[in-house]
């Protein structure tokens, strides 16, 4: 009873009149179109300081495995902060700490978040990402990555359609969030891509309502701010779930991204020449691969001889023994790499694998 007088309420507020239209606040806003004044928060409700989600860098550093070193280290910077949202979640940390956390579920990614010691170290307004080009692969060489990641939120807000009338009322919600990266490889300097999402979460809630059904997303508009950012209660939100869902896809989008091409499996693959750490690889432009991409390196087996005969049996299996990045692409069939990794010494003629 007391939920559904506190709908009366908020729809009789604005019932002198019939109005009709949408209004739309950024996230903890003060007022709409429509002159509406944010509400007093309950005695009992707290501003909570922002929790971002943030992953570790790295991923699991206790064990280096075969899939890590093929893996593409990435950079995650503060992302540029565009949209009108004012309120307590420090977004240009969140986002990108969030968005480590999703791609920390890629074995091939290992990600450096917002919340590491390296980008902590950022000063002034490059702590809310007003970083250039130039500066941002600065980091990344310092950092020691393969590819950095710049962002810009362009909206990050709730909206609210409605019309209210004296005998009752619609209302309803949608939680917006628009993002778009601008990956840089570090070792060419040049742009891998530029990803961009935009995710409306609506509450789906159309027609003549009871007014009592919109109070809680009536408190989500006013007071979602408060919500800790990450939390069970925010994911459960408009706004949250739209941050959820936009991640989600920019991850997927960043990994398909970085993922090196499938190479011609008819005439292998191989190294064809080395100078110290350096290679030579008889691919280029024609098999679409490009400077960053990373490769493993196999064998030819072992030789395998009878004990007793020192017959030669045959070879054993293939295995992989490094792992190479190209550094430049020089024409259709043709790459610089550098070695990454070497269980064994790296031989001419040894293949090249996507994996």
């Amino acid at each position: 009873m007391k939920a559904w007088l506190g709908g009366v309420l908020i729809l009789l507020a604005g019932c002198a009149n019939v109005r009709e239209g949408a209004t739309m606040l950024p996230v903890m806003g003060y007022a709409d179109s429509q002159g509406e004044k944010k509400p007093a928060a309950p005695a009992d409700t707290q501003a909570v300081a922002p929790q971002p989600v943030m992953a570790a860098a790295g991923g699991d550093t206790g064990q280096v495995d075969s899939i890590s070193a093929l893996a593409q280290k990435v950079l995650l910077l503060p992302f540029k902060d565009l949209s009108k949202y004012r309120g307590p979640w420090e977004i240009w940390t969140a986002l990108p700490g969030s968005l480590a956390d999703s791609l920390a579920r890629n074995p091939y990614i290992l990600p450096t978040a917002p919340d590491s010691a390296f980008v902590a170290g950022l000063k002034g307004r490059e702590r809310q990402g007003h970083l250039d080009w130039d500066r941002a692969l600065e980091l990344g060489r310092q950092a020691g990555v393969d590819l950095v990641v710049m962002g810009e939120i362009e909206d990050l807000s709730m909206k609210r359609f409605r019309a209210t009338v004296p005998i009752g009322g619609y209302r309803s919600y949608q939680g917006v969030v628009t993002l778009k990266l601008l990956v840089l490889k570090v070792v060419d300097g040049r742009p891998a891509g530029e990803l961009r999402q935009e995710i409306l979460n609506d509450s789906k809630r159309y027609g003549i309502t009871n007014p009592a059904v919109n109070v809680p997303l009536d408190r989500e508009y006013f007071f979602l701010g408060e919500t800790p950012w990450g939390t069970e209660e925010f994911r459960q939100t408009l706004v949250g779930g739209a941050v959820i869902q936009c991640l989600g896809k920019l991850s997927a989008d960043l990994g398909n991204l970085v993922q090196p091409p499938s190479l011609p499996s008819v005439s292998a693959p191989k190294i064809i020449d080395i100078d110290g750490l350096q290679v030579y690889i008889n691919i280029g432009l024609a098999d679409s691969v490009g400077n960053g991409d990373k490769f493993g390196v196999w064998d030819h087996g072992r030789e395998l001889r009878d004990p007793q005969t020192n017959t030669v049996l045959g070879f054993s299996l293939p295995r992989r023994v490094g792992v190479v990045q190209i550094e430049q692409v020089l024409n259709e069939h043709l790459s610089i790499g550098r070695v990454l990794e070497a269980q064994a010494q790296i031989e001419k003629e040894f293949t090249v694998r996507a994996e």
